[in-house]
């Protein structure tokens, strides 16, 4: 069973489990309890309104993988039931000349302040990607070549001069934010920018904080006020 055959997606009320169709009850069992012994501690103590989509269950089924989601995380699942609303989508056009990728459809990933966070400490290399359905937080730098693909926000506690792609399942509200913001192309949703051909040569880090406003990426420094 592939890893994408199961996904977690936290709302602002719980959580959203899509499954694919054609997966068998086991397999899906199997796989939620992986996904739960590496992210469960997040939930620890938390009371979550579960939601799913994709493979139909049945009363038992549903109560398996309730008493699987409390047994793994130590949260209590007040409701476990089938999400019968249509998802609202977005189709994203990925740039040609970066990754050769046709338009895809994603889910909405929206807001700045919810989801799962991926931490990742160390320096993100030349050809090396990280992608990841939520937030990421680099604790180191971000080389040229390097790329950062997030539905959520990109948090970069170093030097950014690599590709980043924010909000890349169109949400518009995403952020990246870096002590030193120099990157070769920065992209939040379907909104591109490009760092100038003239790069500033700077002596000190200037944290500085980017976000979309009337369909444009704007830069923003965000020191300390000190009063």
């Amino acid at each position: 069973m592939e890893e994408s055959s199961i996904t977690f997606k936290a709302t602002a009320n719980g959580l959203i489990l899509i499954m694919k169709e054609e997966e068998d009850f086991e397999a899906v069992i199997e796989q939620i309890s992986k996904k739960l012994s590496a992210a469960g501690k997040f939930f620890k103590g938390a009371s979550l309104d579960v939601k799913y989509r994709g493979k139909v269950l049945n009363e038992e089924q549903e109560q398996q993988i309730i008493e699987l989601m409390e047994n793994k995380t130590g949260a209590k699942v007040k409701s476990l039931q089938q999400d019968t609303t249509e998802p609202e989508q977005l189709e994203v056009e990925q740039a040609d000349n970066l990754t050769g990728m046709h338009k895809i459809k994603k889910f909405f990933f929206t807001g700045i302040n919810e989801g799962i966070t991926k931490f990742y400490r160390g320096t993100v290399r030349s050809g090396q990607l990280i992608s990841f359905d939520g937030n990421v937080i680099v604790i180191g730098d971000v080389n040229p070549g390097g790329e950062i693909e997030a539905t959520g926000n990109i948090i970069v506690m170093g030097s950014l001069r690599g590709i980043v792609h924010a909000g890349a399942d169109g949400n518009k509200e995403a952020i990246v934010a870096a002590l030193n913001l120099q990157p070769t192309q920065l992209r939040i949703a379907n909104i591109i920018t490009r760092c100038p051909d003239e790069e500033e040569t700077r002596n000190v880090l200037v944290p500085e904080l980017a976000f979309v406003k009337d369909d444009m990426v704007y830069i923003e420094r965000f020191l300390p006020q000190y009063k």
